[in-house]
């Protein structure tokens, strides 16, 4: 599944450790517009970041194709994760 998106901000990396495990956990997410398919802003909302784009290999502030699978979360819940982010020429994105 692919979408366009618009990263605003990269929020600052969190982490810590989970009590129950004492396993350590880091994240890091990013502020978007998902953009509908003529171009108009869809909704506004946080978008997880995988951990091979967090800290130094976190986008930057642009356009994007955002590419998406389903997975099963903890909780047994299924979700869309990220799973790449392919950068949209300038031109193409106004």
């Amino acid at each position: 599944m692919q979408t366009k998106i618009k990263i605003l901000k990269i929020n600052v990396a969190r982490s810590g450790i989970v009590a129950k495990t004492g396993k350590p956990w880091e994240m890091q997410d990013a502020e978007c517009i998902l953009m509908n398919d003529d171009g108009s802003i869809g909704s506004v909302g946080v978008l997880q970041l995988p951990k091979t784009l967090m800290g130094v290999n976190a986008p930057k502030q642009g356009d994007y194709t955002a590419s998406f699978a389903l997975n099963a979360g903890i909780d047994r819940k299924i979700n869309a994760v990220l799973t790449a982010l392919t950068p949209v020429a300038a031109a193409a994105s106004k």
